[in-house]
């Protein structure tokens, strides 16, 4: 179920490269979010912003003393005045919000955990920690993340992620931290080691590190889920501003899929990337 709500900031920190981490108030949609799903996030003055941004929902955080899931986190870049506006937003301002929405990531069904290959780019980071806290120990064990970005500074929540994935891999294409190059490079290593049981691997960032994380998991026989961004305007099929092309539609009306109800995220196999 998603809720239409103006909710209050809690906190918000700077991560660097322009990003931030904002933290919001609303049990009811911290309570239901599941891994990849999403929220609109907006200013209540319509005037001021008419249509609402969507984000990941990147983790939920229990009310003091309590289990039950009281706010939840954004991760986001400033790319224009919306989200330049957003970064200057302390605690007790207030934002739109609608949410959960979409279609996350899934774990097969069955008794034995598979090995977990996540990829992000970027921000595109957002999505994972709330995947993992919703993994249990043995899950997490079996877990690794690789985060990359252009630099050092595009490295995201890495300080949240040690510790609680089973092996955390940072690649930067300058070489500034972690594996000089492209975060596909030990994706690539990964892929090609042995394993003792089943993989899946999870995406997360700008299209062409997509299509080459989905293209190297086909190579090696390996399901891979990916989460797509795409330009929405009201986050619930409507509009259809966030359509991307299926692979193999079956007719002349199957060419299409919404990235806000269908996904975002995606089994690779079944969009053009």
């Amino acid at each position: 179920m998603a809720y239409n709500l103006v909710v209050p900031v809690l906190a918000q920190r700077e991560l660097g490269g322009g990003c931030f981490q904002l933290r919001l108030a609303a049990p009811q949609i911290a309570a239901e979010a599941r891994a990849g799903q999403f929220a609109m996030v907006g200013l209540p003055d319509i005037d001021a912003m008419l249509i609402r941004r969507p984000f990941s929902v990147a983790l939920v955080d229990p009310a003091p003393g309590a289990g039950t899931p009281a706010a939840f986190d954004i991760v986001y870049k400033v790319y224009g005045k919306r989200t330049l506006a957003f970064s200057h937003l302390r605690p007790g301002a207030e934002l739109s919000v609608l949410g959960p929405l979409g279609r996350g990531f899934w774990l097969p069904e069955g008794d034995e955990a598979p090995e977990l290959l996540l990829v992000a780019g970027g921000v595109g980071v957002a999505p994972f920690p709330l995947l993992l806290q919703s993994l249990t120990p043995a899950q997490r064990a079996k877990t690794t993340i690789f985060v990359g970005g252009r630099t050092a500074d595009d490295l995201l929540l890495l300080d949240w992620l040690e510790g609680r994935a089973g092996r955390v891999v940072a690649a930067t294409e300058d070489g500034s931290r972690g594996v000089k190059g492209f975060v596909t490079a030990p994706l690539a290593a990964a892929l090609a080691a042995p394993a003792d049981a089943g993989r899946i691997v999870m995406a997360c960032g700008p299209t062409p590190m997509l299509r080459a994380v989905a293209a190297l998991a086909e190579e090696n026989g390996v399901p891979c889920q990916v989460s797509i961004e795409e330009t929405m305007a009201c986050g619930f099929g409507v509009c259809l501003g966030c359509v991307v092309q299926r692979r193999d539609p079956l007719g002349e009306f199957d060419r299409f899929v919404r990235v806000c109800t269908e996904g975002p995220v995606f089994d690779a196999r079944e969009v053009r990337l």
